[in-house]
């Protein structure tokens, strides 16, 4: 504006044709922003599960507290505990989300705000030159030009030519009011962005901060299990005895399944499910010690880092993708031919049930959930429902 202002003192006063500038206007090439600009719906889609996650992690909050102390309540701790991780997992995960949507976002509005103070400074000049064209032409206004007229041909001729005029003026100014209102909703857009991001990151931040402490303290429960031998294998037994059933179920479950199954095998044979060079098998398939005694392990345990993004073997659909005492949040996919893999302990899940996904696909991240001892993913493979070994499927 002050541009404008130095350019209308340089050119001179020209009040008459200022007067018809500021009369009416038309629509303009420049339409102001948008509500849909200004309030994303994506974006607000992501802040307001963002806030049932935290309303989630509240409640559970609660919930751990008043059976903390509670030494029969062993089996419910843990999956309260299971249940947050997850729900600050998913938070977590959200809010980088959130972060990066509004990266872009501020980068669009910069961009607008920008191509608009361009288009401004262009109609400016319009107005500036019409001014000085009103002063050097001595500021005949539009009604002095037509009384001069000489008969009616050429009032009629000067009289199109005023409406062109004054046409032209209404749609240079119309122009520049929708472009100051433009830039002012893009300006607002903009902090808008930036606060919510700002606002955003800090939560991120505790949430990581909580995230590590949650996690750490239901490493530690499982650890103080392990080293009450007694503890230890009483609630062994009873996940041992839980995985026992879901097993057997599954089993039925999966054979019923793919009875029915519209999957097709790709032929190309299953995928490392974690990134190369991570991990290492810490439990292989088959008998193995467990705390002194033998224990049939069904699956292939490879540890490493909690977090880490667990990969679908092979295409296909998956058919569970839920919580269970002893695996924990995991995922079961069917990739057809009867093949089909499972994994478990996952500290928070990245598909659903029913979803179509493809090899390669992150479905969850590595963790500890369900009775698992240390972060690791619980990898199985199944033929026709039946567990085998996975090193004769799967590249370790």
């Amino acid at each position: 504006m002050k541009r404008l202002k130095k350019r209308i003192v340089r050119a001179g006063s020209a009040a008459a044709l200022a007067a018809v500038l500021l009369a009416g206007g038309v629509a303009s090439s420049y339409p102001a922003a948008r509500a849909a600009d200004v309030n994303d719906s994506n974006v607000q889609s992501m802040e307001d599960e963002i806030q049932k996650l935290q309303a989630e992690q509240d409640r559970l909050m609660g919930q751990i507290n008043a059976i903390k102390n509670d030494k029969s309540e062993t089996a419910q701790y843990k999956q309260y505990m299971d249940s947050l991780v997850n729900a600050t997992s998913q938070k977590m995960l959200l809010a980088e989300a959130l972060v990066e949507e509004l990266d872009a976002k501020i980068e669009e509005s910069e961009t607008k705000i920008a191509e608009t103070e361009a288009n401004i400074g262009a109609t400016q000049d319009k107005i500036v030159e019409r001014l000085r064209y009103a002063q050097e032409n001595g500021n005949v206004n539009e009604l002095e030009l037509l009384l001069d007229s000489k008969g009616m041909s050429d009032f009629l001729t000067r009289l199109d030519k005023v409406n062109s005029m004054m046409e032209y003026d209404r749609r240079v100014m119309a122009d520049y009011k929708e472009q100051k209102e433009s830039l002012e909703a893009y300006k607002s857009t903009l902090e808008a962005s930036k606060k919510t991001q700002s606002d955003t990151i800090t939560q991120l931040e505790a949430d990581k901060a909580s995230y590590e402490k949650i996690s750490k303290e239901n490493a530690l429960y499982m650890q103080s299990l392990q080293n009450d031998e007694a503890k230890f294998w009483a609630e062994y037994e009873k996940a041992r005895a839980a995985e026992e059933a879901l097993n057997a179920e599954l089993t039925a479950y999966i054979k019923q399944m793919q009875a029915q199954s519209a999957v097709v095998p790709s032929g190309d044979g299953f995928m490392r499910p974690l990134p190369q060079g991570v991990g290492y098998i810490s439990s292989a398939f088959g008998w193995r010690k467990l705390n002194g005694r033998d224990d049939y392990h069904a699956a292939t345990d490879i540890a490493c880092a909690q977090g880490t993004s667990i990969f679908a073997a092979d295409g296909g659909k998956v058919l569970r993708a839920e919580w269970h005492w002893s695996y924990g949040y995991y995922v079961l996919i069917d990739h057809g031919g009867g093949l089909s893999t499972l994994y478990a302990h996952c500290t928070s899940l990245a598909v659903s049930a029913g979803q179509t996904v493809q090899k390669g696909q992150t479905i969850g991240y590595v963790g500890q959930t369900g009775s698992a001892y240390g972060y690791h993913l619980h990898l199985e493979v199944r033929v026709n429902g039946e567990r085998v070994n996975p090193a004769g499927y799967i590249p370790l």
